[in-house]
């Protein structure tokens, strides 16, 4: 039993990162890490030169880490959110992904996992993974998301910036409350003279958050692999029965 993570983080040691480990050892299986900023996997360029061999031309990482995904029983995702996003990273590939897509459906019924961390829109970028690999016919058995650590945080001139991620997506610029502040109590404090893009205002209360520390999540990871590894158990049951036609 082979589990694949792939992750989009670019960086050291990132909650993606952590999350997504968490689940790969919940699985009991033989796992392998990946990290796609290590490795070179660039966008799909729409030449369609994989429809009949289902193999891509594109000569980089991609034909290395093709081979672990089909080989793998399972895979888990996962990807910062960026810009409301996945990580290019993941975007690319997953892009690279259509090359098994075509005619064969090559990865039909692969098991697969999704992992999102963001600051307030993990959960499109969740649901975004699951709908790309669902539409290459995988099946997603397990999604979770996460808050994470805004690059406010650690760049420097967080507290004073205008241009900070919790003003980006405050109600006064999105029209919609998206609960930032309310999800980051205790590790930011907006002070009473922050005005979104116009004059920057808070407080670090905390400079990292970790998923490490925070046990619900941490608890969802260790479910979601236990899950992994129920199918994969089960599926080899009943493909190994014998009244199986398959």
């Amino acid at each position: 039993m082979k589990v694949l993570g792939v992750s989009g983080s670019p960086t050291e040691n990132s909650n993606t990162d952590a999350l997504i480990n968490a689940i790969l050892d919940a699985t009991g299986a033989e796992t392998e890490f990946v990290k796609l900023s290590e490795i070179n996997v660039g966008p799909c360029i729409a030449c369609m030169k994989c429809v009949q061999t289902n193999e891509c031309v594109l000569n980089d990482h991609f034909k290395w880490l093709s081979k672990k995904v089909m080989e793998a029983d399972a895979i888990v995702v996962g990807s910062p959110t960026y810009y409301g996003a996945a990580s290019a990273f993941m975007k690319a590939f997953i892009e690279r992904l259509y090359s098994k897509r075509h005619v064969k459906l090559l990865m039909r019924g692969k098991i697969v996992a999704t992992v999102a961390v963001g600051v307030a829109a993990e959960k499109m970028v969740a649901e975004w993974m699951g709908n790309a690999l669902r539409a290459g016919g995988m099946e997603i058995v397990g999604s979770m998301t996460a808050k994470g650590t805004p690059c406010c945080f650690v760049c420097g001139p967080g507290e004073t910036c205008n241009y900070t991620v919790w003003n980006a997506y405050s109600k006064e610029l999105t029209g919609m409350e998206l609960g930032v502040e309310e999800a980051y109590k205790g590790y930011l404090e907006l002070l009473p003279d922050n005005k979104p893009y116009a004059h920057g205002s808070a407080k670090f209360l905390k400079s990292y958050r970790s998923v490490k520390d925070e046990l619900l999540v941490m608890a969802e990871a260790q479910r979601i692999g236990k899950l992994i590894k129920e199918r994969i158990e089960n599926s080899k049951m009943i493909a190994g029965d014998s009244k199986c036609k398959c």
